[in-house]
């Protein structure tokens, strides 16, 4: 186990988290230099706990997670898409207009199925908070 560190078990894998790389608050910018410094593989344990921080991209360190996230490409696509299926409209929009449109287009295709039913089937609240146009902005890349 990591100093300062607490477990994680995803897909059986037991994996550690190193705290230091969690956020203590929405004005905490020393571990967000710290999570800069690190390879995109040392942060995979923390994803779920770092999309967090984008819950309200006003905080001040939300925007530099938010492009801490990106910059791990392929490891963050199973927080997006558990982020997509829920019922928070503000965090989805946060994902996708933060994180998702920061992706390589070759990423962005993995996200296909979640973007297309925003796009042209959105819930009420979806259609609300116009994230139907943010999907359908990103699925245009791929007309391109």
């Amino acid at each position: 186990m990591v100093e300062n560190g607490i477990k994680f078990v995803e897909r059986g894998i037991s994996m550690d988290i190193d705290r230091r790389l969690i956020p203590r608050n929405k004005f905490d910018f020393e571990t967000v230099e710290l999570l800069k410094k690190q390879p995109p593989e040392k942060l995979i344990p923390a994803l779920p706990q770092l999309f967090e921080w984008i819950q309200d991209i006003n905080w001040p360190i939300a925007r530099d997670i938010a492009k801490i996230l990106a910059s791990c490409g392929r490891d963050s696509l199973t927080e997006i898409k558990k982020i997509l299926r829920t019922t928070d409209e503000d965090w989805k929009l946060w994902c996708l207009t933060d994180v998702v449109s920061e992706l390589p287009k070759d990423l962005i295709v993995d996200l296909q199925p979640e973007l297309e039913k925003i796009a042209y089937a959105p819930t009420r609240g979806e259609k609300v908070n116009e994230l139907d146009a943010e999907a359908r902005q990103i699925l245009s890349l791929f007309s391109n």
